[in-house]
């Protein structure tokens, strides 16, 4: 006698779902240090250019205005990876908090099959006693 679960293809349902909110939750993670990384470098681009500028004669005010624009824009773009890291880390909030649902309904299946593992197996059990103890009489009685 074999045990079958009833609910094996929700339980097959349910790990592939786990399996497509870990591959989204780690796709989402990757675009979190993407965007670090550029800004990291932004702000050691930011750092370097302003270093330089103490120590840099400017030669007219045209080249002024042009560093000044020039570090202005990287501060943008600074702010904007401040306001996409945010977006992504909401992001990643979310798919951690799907990852626990379907974790959790996938477990509260592997919980389900176990329960019905277990009445099996007394149910087996209970079977494999009526039979030795039908042979036990059929030897007693002889």
């Amino acid at each position: 006698m074999k045990f079958d679960f009833s609910l094996e293809p929700v339980l097959k349902v349910r790990k592939h779902e786990e399996k497509i909110q870990k591959q989204k939750l780690a796709e989402k993670l990757s675009q979190k240090k993407i965007i670090a990384k550029k800004k990291q470098e932004l702000k050691e681009k930011l750092q370097a250019h302003l270093g330089t500028a103490d120590s840099k004669d400017f030669h007219n005010l045209h080249d002024l205005k042009r560093h000044r624009r020039y570090i202005n824009s990287i501060h943008k773009e600074v702010e904007k990876l401040n306001g996409n890291l945010r977006i992504v880390e909401n992001a990643i909030e979310q798919q951690r908090d799907k990852l626990a649902e379907v974790h959790k309904k996938r477990h509260i299946m592997e919980k389900i099959k176990e329960e019905e593992h277990e009445l099996f197996l007394e149910k087996l059990s209970r079977q494999q006693r009526k039979m030795m103890d039908e042979i036990a009489t059929q030897s007693y009685s002889k």
